[in-house]
């Protein structure tokens, strides 16, 4: 019986002691296993479904790429914060170049709704150009996602292959292709349309207001400001002061009013085949 009881004994503390290791067991198991950077890139897939193609060409991490681009970003960012970032290359192109550009047309203070439209012509091509180029890369991302089989490189253009993606790769892709890249796509096309439509009509608009403005020689802007004019036979005048071609050979006040009043653009002496702003070379006064 000592033996019997000693033996009961001796099972009995290990069944005791087998609690806290079985709660920590359990414990353990029901815990949920952290996922490495690779699974995470992966979307939680195995990586080792997708070694064969290089993490740099693979769709899901070219998606990632994207999104952390300083420009290739501003498609999926909201529509405010997308618009506003747009407005700043539009704001900025206009300041520094398309402005300036239309400026050496057009005087601001005399013609604004021409230098206006001007500068913002090409400052609306310098955006359509932008959004080109966020739309070139994410549908280029986006049907690789989409596709069920991708060419990667292994080293360089003469090693191309062909992946075929695992069932649970292409399902995991063409979810992200469809709901993440499709309404980006979506919107920068929206963006494009919308654009070119502005620019067309823009564009129609300067040339309505250039032809109105134009005189009868075809000039406009600054040019435009020679008016008026007297038609003679042997050449056109613009000042008021001056009376006679002759008067331009002759008179260093009537060629600087002429000069003055042609807006700084040469006038066209048709009897002596010359150019004259003011006092013609002695040889061409004999």
């Amino acid at each position: 019986m000592q033996c019997l009881g000693s033996a009961t004994r001796s099972l009995a503390l290990p069944a005791r002691g087998r609690g806290p290791v079985l709660r920590r067991v359990v414990a353990v198991a029901r815990a949920k296993p952290e996922k490495s950077t690779d699974q995470a890139l992966q979307g939680g897939l195995d990586p080792y479904l997708e070694v064969a193609v290089p993490k740099d060409q693979r769709p899901v991490n070219q998606l990632a790429e994207l999104k952390a681009d300083p420009l290739y970003s501003w498609g999926a960012l909201e529509q405010g914060d997308y618009l506003v970032r747009l407005a700043g290359v539009y704001a900025f192109f206009f300041a520094f170049i398309g402005g300036p550009i239309a400026y050496q047309t057009f005087e601001p203070f005399e013609q604004p709704l021409e230098w206006f439209l001007s500068g913002t012509t090409g400052a609306l091509v310098v955006v359509a150009v932008v959004v080109i180029r966020i739309y070139l890369g994410w549908s280029y991302v986006g049907d690789r996602l989409l596709s069920a089989a991708v060419p990667y490189e292994e080293t360089g253009w003469y090693d191309g292959e062909m992946f075929v993606k695992p069932p649970e790769v292409l399902m995991r892709d063409r979810l992200l292709g469809t709901y993440e890249v499709k309404p980006v796509l979506s919107k920068l096309r929206s963006t494009l349309v919308g654009s070119a439509g502005v620019l067309l009509a823009v564009s129609v608009l300067l040339f309505g207001l250039i032809k109105a403005g134009s005189d009868a020689d075809g000039m406009y802007g600054r040019g435009a400001a020679r008016v008026p004019r007297q038609i003679l036979t042997d050449g056109i005048l613009y000042s008021s002061r001056v009376s006679d071609l002759s008067q331009l050979a002759s008179d260093d006040d009537a060629a600087a009013a002429e000069a003055e009043a042609q807006g700084g653009v040469p006038g066209d002496y048709y009897g002596a085949g010359c150019v004259l702003t003011a006092a013609p070379p002695a040889e061409v006064m004999e």
